[in-house]
């Protein structure tokens, strides 16, 4: 690339301190670039308040947009997933994509992408796009829930005989299928099993695969004052601290979590666990147990790096995942994960020996596996080894240099 080229890259979330993983993985790429000298520009995409560029460095933009109409108005039928914009397009950024040599959408089903994929075909400027969310089985997850708050009868047709939950889910599948044909190149993560991508069908454009960075200068192996570290938290000195980062939410596995250390207190485990993180369903989890549970809101980088340095466990029941975020900097931080086959259990290099993955979600098998790990001192020690010794994780820089530029610099 000699001269400057312009890249612009489409989140169609908002970009806000509680924002999930897949808005802070761009988020992280554009900070680590802060400080070097680029010779293309990034400009970012993200929803916001309002209309507004922010200039992050002299070759870095976030370009916020308003949403035309925002999946927050649907709040009231129980979809609290991170807010994005479900207009069909938006005209100003269509124009405003004119002048790009590159577009890549970090979605397929949304109006930003929609966006891209017109401005792409218009102006004949090359597409690629990213695959960071299991769309599909969030949306099942979602319409399931919405359909069982209707009358009797009707959930039962809709649900059962009709099965409206995975037709839409489906439906996704296919036009994300269809997206992707559209496209130079499509990353996916590299956490998705074969399974969660086989309605890709046989589609015979490049794909590779993205993994994730972690910011080495917070999450690293610390020594940690424990005693003022747990009095801060008013946690009990004698206890084992369980810890849970991410959405305080049932799809994370947050209420099975509450139960777990219900029985694990039952049991007469002397055990806090701690969940910090934007707090949706706490209530619901302080409900279920309300003893030697701390609902922590969200909290900054470098405490939540703390916790992971000193907590005995940490545990995310969470099976709605893409390689979560969190498991890489708890390891990163020497922390012994307990995650679902179906979550975290693609992080953990070998079951029992640098991790536990457990493949359901009964809270007596979890707590029955979490309770013989507690009580073997040796067992966490030797663990905690083998997570650092198995602790080699890219940084955001090299996940942007060696991933995205080099084949995005090879398709313009």
């Amino acid at each position: 690339m000699n001269s400057r080229k312009k890249i612009a890259i489409l989140i169609d979330l908002e970009s806000n301190e509680k924002s999930g993983g897949h808005v802070k993985f761009w988020e992280r790429i554009s900070q680590s670039l802060e400080k070097r000298k680029l010779n293309i520009d990034l400009v970012f995409f993200f929803l916001g308040k309002k209309r507004e560029i922010i200039k992050v460095s002299e070759n870095i933009n976030f370009n916020i947009y308003k949403p035309g109409f925002s999946s927050s108005n649907l709040s009231f039928l129980g979809i609290d997933a991170d807010s994005t914009d479900l207009s069909p397009i938006n005209l100003r950024l269509l124009f405003e994509l004119k002048n790009y040599n590159l577009i890549h959408s970090t979605d397929q089903l949304h109006c930003m992408a929609k966006t891209a994929k017109l401005a792409s075909k218009i102006w004949r400027i090359p597409l690629t796009t990213s695959y960071h969310t299991d769309t599909p089985s969030y949306t099942e997850y979602y319409v399931l829930e919405i359909l069982k708050k209707l009358p009797n009868f009707l959930n039962k047709l809709l649900i059962k005989k009709l099965k409206v939950h995975k037709k839409i889910s489906n439906s996704q599948k296919e036009k994300i299928n269809k997206y992707i044909k559209n496209c130079k190149f499509a990353f996916f993560n590299d956490d998705f099993s074969n399974e969660q991508l086989s309605f890709l069908k046989n589609n015979k454009i490049k794909v590779g695969k993205i993994s994730r960075g972690i910011d080495k200068k917070i999450f690293f192996k610390k020594n940690i004052n424990k005693k003022s570290f747990f009095n801060k938290y008013k946690i009990n000195q004698d206890n084992k601290l369980i810890f849970f980062c991410g959405r305080i939410h049932k799809l994370k596995g947050a209420i099975l979590l509450a139960k777990i250390n219900k029985i694990l207190l039952e049991e007469g485990c002397n055990v806090t666990t701690v969940m910090a993180g934007e707090n949706i369903h706490g209530e619901e989890c302080l409900n279920v147990c309300n003893k030697k549970l701390l609902i922590l809101d969200y909290l900054n980088p470098t405490e939540v790096s703390k916790f992971y340095n000193i907590c005995d466990l940490f545990v995310f029941p969470s099976i709605f995942e893409t390689g979560p975020q969190v498991i890489l900097e708890a390891r990163a931080c020497g922390a012994v994960c307990v995650v679902s086959k179906d979550g975290g259990g693609k992080r953990i290099k070998k079951n029992g020996e640098d991790g536990v993955i457990l493949n359901n979600q009964s809270p007596e098998n979890w707590s029955g596996e979490i309770i013989k790990l507690l009580r073997n001192k040796k067992k966490i020690k030797l663990m905690k080894e083998k997570v650092q010794l198995s602790n080699n994780y890219p940084s955001w820089e090299d996940i942007f240099y060696d991933i995205f530029f080099e084949e995005w610099k090879s398709i313009i």
